[in-house]
């Protein structure tokens, strides 16, 4: 029994060192020209092996490939060449698989690999290199196939890559020509501020390059539910149907652009700049970043509970985007924004250096102290105003386009309370200054406006009040000003009307009957990002002057009257009466 043992175990360790050393007599040019042949019957395609090809038989069947590349063709007229090159590729293969029959190939590790997608005019449509890529239980029977690794993707090589990394399985028919993908979960770092993860499910088709997706995605800005169409013979080419409960445009920020602050400690020291030292020249402005925008052909569409932009949330937001031909087209973004019904357009033209921006629109309806508070100048009106808006603007950079508007604003109110000022009582402090009376009664501390309409005409980089027509009860204010867009410094002239309602108030407003018609001169100045609050007076001095202007008028009249028809008519005449 000791010598059977003896035997066997001889017999084994001989089989052994056969394993080991089959590889010295194999023909290796001979397996590669196989797997070319192979690989050509079953794609179409060509495998180039141009580095060093090492076999191993134990304890499993192994395949190194250095310098390997795999091209396959387009299966249609307008399909996509795919181009693969590796640095080094790991093939494991399963010898029961195989003396089973089995369709699995086995494992594959590839590292070093950059990927080209081409059109059928050979012209480059998607590159990105693959750090990292390890597929599991690989075969071409439709079968799971465990898939895990990372690639990046750079627009250009002076750019930051963004880095995806990914795990899950996918399924491949032995005609290659297409994927699918199983729960296909991704992770994108540098794209945004914060990660991106992606859940992936559905099939991509390989010639011409098309994918039908449901998407997932845990983004800074929400979670979005979407499909995912693409199809490169198709327009658009990228078909986007977002879904999401909450969707925070204002938390998507590009990655490398945070607010900037250094740690202090770290920070150097900065040597004190003499007060008589030239000014550093102010650095140019930025360019638009419109490039990607030129050769986008994308449709998207978004459903949102909440969409938040610049600060204002739209509820029940409804938008559809179609970018093609370097021209995108806003079609419309509905939805309720601070109890007002909003429907705007915008179209984007980027064909030309100088980017050419149109918005239309309107928002009915708008409730104000729910506005203003957006704009950090809460408790200053409230009521409900209609906004109608169609501007126009070009330029090269984001202040170009800013001073660049125009176009016009029209606003009309109803219910409107001004919560900050009491018209009446500025005013009939005024007048009561003038005549010199005393007010015996207490005004209310708000103004209710019965009347609202004012246009905003934007030209020049200045956005100008042309006219204000506001009534309140005792008052009519009407008026014109300017703002600068680019400092926000505003100026206005109003001129108000008093009426009988202000002296049922108090009788101190009353003016007197010779005084009819009389203007009371209001001017506001100050800046728009300042709190509100003293930014309008009262001119009492111009009021004064009208007041001794028309008496000097009414006595000369009266003078003119007693020297007789011909010479009171010459004295009216010098005096402009």
């Amino acid at each position: 029994m000791l010598v059977f043992l003896f035997v066997v175990g001889a017999l084994i360790a001989l089989v052994a060192v056969g394993l080991v050393l089959l590889p010295m007599f194999i023909d290796e040019q001979a397996v590669i020209n196989l797997a070319q042949q192979q690989f050509k019957e079953a794609t179409a395609g060509e495998l180039v092996v141009e580095g060093n090809v090492d076999l191993g038989l134990f304890p499993e069947l192994k395949i190194n490939l250095g310098n390997t590349t795999i091209d396959l063709p387009p299966q249609a007229d307008d399909g996509s060449r795919l181009v693969v090159t590796a640095q080094e590729v790991d093939i494991g293969l399963s010898v029961l698989a195989i003396l089973s029959g089995s369709d699995e190939v086995g494992d594959v590790h590839l590292s070093g690999a950059d990927v080209q997608i081409l059109d059928n005019t050979g012209a480059l449509q998607t590159q990105l290199t693959i750090t990292e890529l390890v597929a599991q239980g690989l075969n071409m029977a439709g079968q799971p196939i465990g898939l895990n690794g990372a690639l990046a993707v750079a627009a250009d090589p002076q750019s930051q890559p963004i880095e995806i990394r990914f795990d899950g399985a996918v399924r491949v028919p032995s005609t290659f020509d297409q994927v699918t993908l199983d729960g296909f979960s991704t992770e994108i770092i540098g794209a945004l501020s914060a990660p991106v993860k992606t859940e992936l499910s559905g099939t991509a088709k390989l010639s011409p390059l098309s994918a039908d997706l449901d998407l997932n995605v845990n983004s800074p800005g929400g979670v979005i539910d979407a499909d995912l169409n693409y199809n490169v013979a198709a327009s658009p080419q990228i078909d986007l149907d977002f879904r999401s409960e909450r969707l925070d445009l204002d938390r998507l920020q590009p990655a490398n652009q945070g607010d900037g602050a250094a740690d202090d400690s770290a920070a150097p020291s900065t040597p004190t700049t003499p007060d008589n030292a030239p000014a550093s020249p102010a650095p140019p402005p930025m360019p638009l970043p419109v490039g990607p925008l030129k050769d986008l052909d994308m449709q998207l569409t978004i459903s949102a509970g909440s969409l938040i932009s610049a600060g204002q949330t739209v509820t029940n937001a409804q938008l559809l985007l179609r970018v093609v031909d370097g021209i995108s087209d806003l079609e419309y973004l509905r939805g309720t924004l601070h109890e007002g019904q909003l429907d705007t357009q915008l179209t984007v033209d980027v064909r030309q250096p100088t980017v050419k921006v149109a918005l239309a629109g309107g928002l009915k309806g708008v409730e104000l102290n729910s506005l203003l508070t957006s704009l950090e100048k809460p408790n200053t009106a409230a009521g409900y105003v209609d906004m109608a808006w169609d501007v126009d603007t070009a330029g090269t950079s984001t202040q170009a386009l800013q001073e660049g508007l125009d176009g016009e604003l029209n606003v009309n109110g109803r219910n409107v309370e001004i919560t900050s000022v009491s018209a009446q009582a500025l005013l009939c402090s005024a007048v009561a200054q003038i005549q010199q009376t005393t007010l015996t009664q207490t005004f209310p501390e708000t103004t209710e406006v019965t009347a609202l309409d004012m246009k905003v005409r934007f030209e020049d980089g200045q956005a100008q009040l042309e006219p204000l027509n506001l009534g309140t009860p005792g008052v009519a204010i009407s008026g014109v000003g300017m703002a600068s867009l680019a400092t926000l410094d505003f100026a206005a002239t109003l001129q108000a009307q008093v009426n009988e309602e202000l002296e049922a108030i108090d009788p101190a407003c009353r003016i007197d009957d010779r005084y009819t018609g009389l203007d009371l001169p209001v001017n506001c100045a100050g800046n728009l990002a300042d709190e509100t609050g003293n930014l309008c007076r009262v001119d009492v001095e111009a009021i004064a002057l009208q007041l001794l202007e028309r008496e000097a008028r009414s006595k000369l009249s009266k003078e003119a009257d007693k020297l007789g028809e011909k010479a009171g008519n010459a004295l009216k005449k010098l005096f402009g009466n």
